[in-house]
């Protein structure tokens, strides 16, 4: 028959395992099982978190801090081979005397049955700026968004633009490094190439037009230094209000009606012409 080498219960009142009854394995288990505090590394400027050496937005963590923590202590706990699985069931951040901690839950399988070791963990928090707002505060860049009208651009569709900017989703708001108002349109500069991309193909789908892709700096000086050429991205925007002037293929038109996708142009002989926004893109003077 079979003792429990600390408390001395023995096998037909209780479970032993390794020479310990259930009780006073998980005492002396739950201790290592857990570990004994986290870092919460976070960017205080953009709120996204470090998770195993990479940056997630806060939203992919559906802006509950809690995820990441659950996911930094089961990363870290030390699973003996008598324990078939454990899962953390629930935490709680709490304040004591010496800052913040965390009591978390972990259900654990031991052979048939299941046990709950609840245990306080210490919390640490790091503010650090995450890469992209690294380069943002320095003004680095990978990447322009030139913002035209065809033929101009008007201060209502300038106005949705903006609008639309401040709608994209966060990742991509935190990519804009700067933006620029010019006469003649907005640049925006970003530090991800991806992301300039991204938000390009958005504003393309929302507002019609063409993009055209070149690089900045990519031969000379900073090929010799190893530096990437910036991504220039040019989108073209048309700017088409009824009664408005316009010339398409060498022939003069004058804009009767504007909808979402259409446009009725009038000809010189009166005849009208009705076209898709693309197509008046791709065949603008």
């Amino acid at each position: 028959m079979r003792f429990c080498a600390k408390c001395g219960r023995d096998e037909r009142s209780v479970p032993i395992i390794r020479h310990l009854c259930i009780d006073c394995y998980l005492e002396l288990k739950g201790r290592d099982l857990f570990p004994r505090s986290i870092t919460l590394t976070y960017c205080p400027s953009c709120g996204s978190y470090r998770v195993s050496g990479e940056w997630i937005s806060s939203e992919d963590m559906g802006n509950d801090e809690r995820v990441v923590m659950a996911y930094i202590i089961e990363s870290g706990l030390k699973i003996p081979e008598e324990i078939v699985s454990a899962d953390l069931e629930d935490l709680r951040v709490i304040r004591t005397d010496y800052g913040e901690a965390i009591d978390a839950s972990v259900r654990i399988s031991i052979g048939s049955s299941q046990y709950r070791i609840t245990r306080r963990v210490g919390l640490h928090r790091e503010r650090t700026l995450c890469p992209a707002c690294h380069k943002i505060r320095g003004k680095g860049y990978e990447a322009i968004i030139q913002i035209r009208g065809l033929p101009f651009i008007n201060e209502r569709l300038l106005r949705t633009i903006e609008e639309n900017l401040y709608k994209l989703p966060e990742a991509l708001r935190n990519s804009i490094a700067e933006i620029e108002h010019l006469r003649e349109g907005i640049d925006l500069k970003l530090v991800s190439r991806h992301a300039a991309q991204s938000i390009a193909s958005i504003i393309r789908k929302e507002f019609g037009g063409r993009i055209i892709e070149t690089e900045e700096g990519g031969t000379g000086r900073s090929m010799r230094t190893g530096k990437k050429p910036r991504l220039v991205i040019s989108i073209r925007i048309p700017s088409i209000e009824e009664g408005s002037y316009i010339r398409i293929n060498g022939q003069p038109y004058i804009v009767e009606r504007v909808d979402e996708e259409r446009i009725t142009l009038i000809n010189r002989e009166g005849k009208k012409v009705t076209m898709t926004k693309s197509d008046i893109v791709k065949s603008w003077e």
